[in-house]
């Protein structure tokens, strides 16, 4: 009989996503948008994940020390954004944003596919 090694588990986080308050269980270092797809909403994008549209933006409004390090495709995206938008809120693309613990955004227009 073949031994078996420890189960192999992956951590998961939650995010909330405002207005609707949909709850999303993400795996440890999936984006934001991928986890929303992946558990059945239709998230609002163009390029489908190539950060280049810009419209797929969520506003951070807690725990945005749970995401990823903005990389300069990210940054160089998001600067297509209103510069009053960039400046009055914590905004990132949800096809970038990796989750490593529990976050709240805010994105209008997220709803069941």
């Amino acid at each position: 009989m073949k031994a078996r090694g420890p189960a192999t588990t992956t951590r998961t986080h939650s995010v909330v996503v405002e207005p609707r308050g949909i709850v999303i269980e993400v795996n440890e270092g999936e984006t934001i948008m991928a986890a929303a797809e992946r558990s059945g909403y239709h998230w609002p994008t163009l390029c489908h994940g190539d950060a280049t549209c810009s419209i797929c933006w969520a506003e951070v409004t807690e725990g945005g020390q749970n995401l990823s390090a903005m990389e300069d495709d990210e940054s160089a995206t998001l600067g297509l954004l209103s510069p009053r938008l960039r400046a009055t809120r914590d905004v990132r693309l949800a096809c970038r944003a990796q989750v490593v613990g529990d976050v709240t955004v805010r994105k209008p227009g997220v709803r069941p596919a």
